[in-house]
């Protein structure tokens, strides 16, 4: 399992956040957390999943209409990177 950052830029903050309110996700995909502005304009999402192309396929399903959005991967061995969680894979 990968992290996956999704960036969104968003037209309709209440059609996005009822679609986002409203995801049924695949036992394999997990939102571990989300940064919304406070008008829901925008927002950065943690993922975890097995690809940038499943959560691609989810986000731009649900609200890719209304939202243009940015996906990739974190890379947790760069030097620059803190605070992910645990994986939920390979937490016991």
């Amino acid at each position: 399992m990968a992290y996956i950052v999704a960036i969104h830029d968003v037209s309709d903050p209440d059609g996005f956040w009822g679609a986002a309110g409203s995801l049924e996700l695949p036992a394999d995909v997990k939102i571990i957390s989300t940064y919304p502005r406070a008008d829901g304009s925008r927002a950065v999402c943690l993922w975890e999943a097995d690809s940038v192309e499943k959560v691609r396929d989810i986000v731009d399903g649900a609200a890719g209409d209304i939202s243009n959005n940015e996906f990739f991967e974190v890379d947790p061995d760069h030097a620059a990177t803190t605070g992910l969680p645990v994986s939920s894979t390979t937490a016991s």
